[in-house]
């Protein structure tokens, strides 16, 4: 039998600061900005761990449940309700990223697994920031999927002037009314990449706040997207929205390391796109 995965959910909550010892206060201040405040800051993580094997003939399971929660109760007792940089010997001359943080939960629950394997590890960090670690991929070692997820709203209209008033009717239906609709927009972007040895990071995430700010969040929130100059011979669709993102964030960040944009139009809408004829080889999952 073909193997079967299975994710179970925590949460732990544990504080950290992020800081190099060997940079001057200013660099510090001026690189991790208020993660960097002497006294620290904490989060409520949530921890997706999925495990992956072959289904056993007479339990029927993968792994007991039971057990694999035992497990994580076992492995997060280091970290629940601690402080990552005093309390735990994992972050002594590492910063304790997201990203380094989730190679660490994934190599102390990998060594408590016998009969199954771990196949990816997923850590938010809050709602809109979570890691990717697929410890059993062929990626390179160490390679963490950053997504950072941003929100805007906006209207927009389904129509084209290529088909005929009847035929925009028949085929976009509500979504072809004359005075447009709108959507809560959340869209995310994926990078991937290594830590870097001093930040802990795969990207400086201010600048990709800023990236993302002045070029999408400014130009489409609270805005009619059949107005904007892109989509003056464009349908607004969801699809051609993403690409159209995808396009504007490529000129700012490395193609190298933009993995994936994602457009949630509504809770039962969701498009995603790897760029102009790439093909996701080794992704996390959904």
């Amino acid at each position: 039998m073909n193997n079967v995965f299975l994710t179970k959910r925590v949460e732990f909550c544990a504080s950290h600061r992020y800081h190099h010892p060997h940079w001057p206060d200013e660099k510090n201040v001026t690189v991790f900005g208020r993660a960097c405040n002497l006294h620290g800051h904490g989060h409520n993580y949530l921890l997706d761990v999925s495990i992956g094997g072959p289904v056993n003939p007479v339990t029927g399971m993968v792994l007991n449940m039971y057990d694999l929660k035992h497990i994580l109760e076992v492995v997060l007792a280091e970290f629940d309700h601690k402080d990552l940089d005093k309390d735990t010997p994992y972050f002594t001359t590492t910063i304790a990223t997201p990203e380094n943080l989730a190679v660490v939960l994934s190599k102390q629950i990998a060594s408590h697994l016998q009969s199954a394997y771990l196949e990816r590890v997923r850590l938010f960090e809050d709602e809109d920031l979570y890691v990717d670690y697929p410890s059993s991929s062929d990626c390179q070692v160490n390679t963490i999927f950053l997504t950072r997820r941003y929100h805007f709203s906006a209207a927009h209209r389904l129509h084209t002037d290529h088909l005929s008033p009847e035929k925009n009717k028949e085929i976009f239906g509500k979504c072809n009314n004359p005075n447009g609709h709108g959507h809560n927009y959340t869209f995310e972007i994926t990078l991937c990449g290594q830590p870097h040895p001093d930040t802990g990071a795969i990207y400086d995430l201010s600048h990709l706040d800023q990236v993302v700010n002045d070029t999408i969040v400014n130009r489409f929130d609270h805005q009619h997207i059949n107005y904007d100059p892109a989509f003056r011979n464009t349908t607004t669709t969801g699809e051609n929205l993403l690409v159209l993102i995808w396009d504007l964030i490529s000129k700012e960040i490395p193609v190298t390391m933009l993995y994936k944009v994602g457009l949630i139009e509504t809770r039962d809408n969701y498009f995603e796109y790897y760029g102009r004829n790439k093909r996701p080889s080794t992704q996390p999952a959904p």
